[in-house]
This record gives C-alpha cells, structure tokens and sequence, in this order.
C-alpha cells in the first residue's frame, strides 16, 4: 500500500484568529469554502476520487450550516509532552507531539480536544504552525465516516479567545479512495456529543447489478450501522497465537457480496497482512449475520463491499 499521510487539501488559513461577522458573511465565507472543497475532489489531480467517481460527482454531503458549532476555546499549551507515534490505517506510524489542549462548550457540557503537531512537516515552512485535530463524536459510525474526522488549525497568537469551527470538519482520504495512510483519533479525542456539522460519509460507492456496475441509490448497510458493524468484527477476530506472539500489526482488507436478499458470499482478502491473521479475519467476517440490501430504483441488488480491518 501505498503510504501516504492524509492532509487537508484547503489552504491553511489561521482558523484561531477572532473576527468579528455577520451570520450571512459567516454563511457565504462557509459555502465559498464548501464549493472550493467540492470542485478540488472533482477537478484537482490530487483528488482521492476515481476517474468514475469523478464523472458523476455532484458534491460532497455537508450537515446544515450551523454557527451554534463554531465556539469560542481557550487554548492551553502543553509545553512537556513528548514524541508519540500515532495509529494509523495501515502500518506506518508517524510521530506526532501533543502541542496543547482546547477547552470549550457545546451543548451545555464542558469539552476538550487534544490538539496535535506532525513532527514531520514541521521541518516544511508552510507548515510550520499547522496543528492538527482529529476527534470522533456521537456521529461516527453512523452519519459520519466510520474511522472519525479531522480539523485543522494553527497556532494561535491568543490563548484566551480562540474559534473552533466544527462546520469545517473533514473526513481523511480514506473514506474516498485506496492508498492512503491516515491517522486514527486518540481516545482522548473522543466528544460524547453528537456534532452534526461538517461533512458526511461518503456514499458514492457502486453497487453490481445484472446490467453491470451502476451508482446506488442506498447502499447495503449492517444491522445497526458502521459502529456496529466495527464492534462485531472487534467481538469474532480471534487473534492467531502465532501471529500475537510476533507482534503482527496491521491492516487487513477484505470485500465481500451482500446479495438481494441480504446474506453475504464471495469473501475474498483483497489486502493481505499474513496467511494465518487473513484466515483470522474471513473467520469472523464469514460470522455476519444478514445485511440490509442495497437498492436501486427500488429493487434490492448485489452489492460489493470492501472493508478495512485494524489488527493491533
């Protein structure tokens, strides 16, 4: 696999910096920036789309605009802390450092992320005050992107008084394309409320049908979501004790056939990781019970789907 690290393909604009604005000036400077974003997935070379998806790309899924998610924080500096290695989507392991923390309030209750520095683009001039903040919520897994999602910021020149917007969360590469590596938020980073702001999953995904490979209306779902369907995996993968023994780490990806009437065939490994862990994996996915089937226009179809399993 190809190891790229996930960054944001925005311009890094100082989101720390207080400024005074009308909701209708805070609502276009939004869409401006939810139609660069748009037209960067479909026409950048860079993009994570396929040539196909590209084709037939209408825009990304945005929650409603809501200024009621963009708080004032307080930034805390954390000065001491040392050089982790932060989890990704497959095995590469980048080092990051805590820079400081953000205290703020949403929905009545008192909340705080980590906020991070890549040790690496430091050593990069226009990156030299990127801070990076990856978080999950209430959304993830369900109207949300299963792994979580990611905010950008700088370091800010005030501690005090500090804008989080979470209208701008975006989700990794991951959740568009294959080959890229990016980082899995810390536990630490995980918010108990449900932020409906920023960018939806992605569900621009094909669905096999008897005339060939054509756009879904809905996709196959499992029974309870993406969440559920993580936790069921985590519940059946029995580690082999050779594999455990030798520290094996990585990702797995394997697809599968959820048929018309919802049960599962054709399990193949599409991304190996090692012959006994493989084996492991189709296992517990070979455990699934019934899928909700895709439809399209209004008849269930085959559908493929394609999932990356996290062996730590």
């Amino acid at each position: 696999m190809c190891k790229i690290i996930y960054l944001s393909l925005l311009l890094l604009l100082p989101p720390c910096l207080l400024k005074a604005q009308t909701p209708s000036d805070y609502k276009k400077d939004l869409n401006q920036h939810r139609a660069h974003q748009d037209s960067v997935f479909q026409y950048d070379e860079k993009s994570p789309l396929a040539p196909e998806a590209k084709a037939t790309f209408k825009g990304l899924a945005y929650f409603p605009i809501d200024e009621a998610y963009r708080v004032k924080a307080k930034f805390v500096p954390t000065p001491q802390e040392g050089i982790f290695q932060m989890p990704t989507t497959t095995d590469h392991l980048p080092n990051y450092k805590k820079y400081g923390e953000l205290h703020f309030q949403l929905q009545g209750q008192p909340l705080k992320l980590n906020v991070y520095q890549n040790q690496e683009l430091i050593k990069q001039p226009k990156y030299h005050t990127y801070l990076f903040i990856p978080f999950t919520d209430a959304t993830t897994g369900q109207e949300t992107y299963a792994t979580g999602r990611y905010l950008d910021f700088s370091i800010p020149h005030s501690q005090d008084s500090v804008w989080l917007d979470f209208n701008k969360a975006y989700n990794p590469y991951c959740a568009y394309g294959d080959g890229y590596s990016c980082p899995i938020p810390p536990k630490e980073n995980r918010l108990p409320v449900r932020i409906e702001a920023g960018v939806k999953t992605y569900e621009k995904q094909k669905l096999e049908a008897a005339g060939g490979m054509q756009m879904q209306e809905s996709i196959a779902e499992f029974p309870g979501g993406l969440a559920a369907l993580l936790k069921f995996m985590n519940s059946q993968f029995v580690m082999p004790p050779l594999a455990r023994k030798a520290g094996v780490n990585g990702t797995v990806e394997f697809s599968f056939v959820v048929n018309q009437d919802g049960s599962l065939d054709e399990f193949q490994i599409t991304k190996p990781l090692r012959a006994d862990v493989d084996v492991a994996v189709l296992h517990a996915a070979r455990q699934m019970p019934k899928w909700k089937p895709a439809m399209q226009n209004g008849k269930p179809v085959r559908f493929k789907y394609t999932m990356p399993f996290r062996i730590k």
